[in-house]
């Protein structure tokens, strides 16, 4: 019984260590305001009245009423360009064999300077073709998650819990005593259904 409870505080412990050192996703929110003004920047903060974003400009406070959509994204990276090139500057060394041709050491001829040329070419045209395709396809970046507000109160009231879960500051301080007593709600309702 002992060896029991034992391991029963030893996961415990582990699991609220753990789960304090969970890392902190920033989100980006994409807001459609009033008169076809759009805010972006990462979400910082949602309260009953404001939602406050990290953008380019500064913190910005955007009140609820003036909030028409919400679309949250994961904030991508920029693409580099990639070098598709083969490598073929492997330190060939190239000896001459008794017919007097330039050979490496599994008997290929030494390429000429038009076979390089062309070689040159063809991967630098591969490389722009690959890039100009990739680069595109590396802008998709699909919303997680959309909020319709409409400027109405009630509607952003009713989606506010769930969009505080993708703001910075919540991630950083959860209200695990409200999660716990969500967790403890939704596990007793099939039991009182049953009955």
């Amino acid at each position: 019984m002992r060896t029991f409870i034992f391991l029963i505080i030893l996961f415990l412990t582990v699991s609220l260590l753990t789960a304090s050192a969970q890392s902190v996703q920033p989100y980006l929110a994409i807001i459609k305001g009033k008169d076809n003004v759009s805010y972006k920047g990462i979400l910082q903060r949602v309260d009953a009245n404001n939602v406050i974003l990290n953008s380019e400009k500064g913190m910005e406070t955007v009140p609820f009423h003036m909030i028409k959509s919400i679309k949250i994204r994961v904030p991508k990276k920029g693409y580099k360009v990639k070098n598709f090139t083969p490598d073929t500057s492997k330190d060939k060394k190239y000896r001459q064999n008794s017919a007097g041709k330039f050979v490496d050491e599994w008997g290929n001829d030494e390429p000429s300077l038009t076979d390089i040329k062309d070689g040159v070419i063809a991967s630098v045209v591969g490389n722009i073709l690959i890039n100009s395709v990739a680069l595109p396809v590396s802008k998709i970046n699909p919303s997680i998650s959309n909020f319709k507000i409409d400027y109405d109160q009630s509607k952003y009231n009713s989606q506010l819990n769930e969009l505080t879960y993708y703001s910075i500051h919540y991630q950083a301080n959860p209200d695990t005593a409200a999660e716990l007593r969500k967790i403890k709600e939704i596990s007793l309702k099939p039991t009182e259904q049953q009955q």
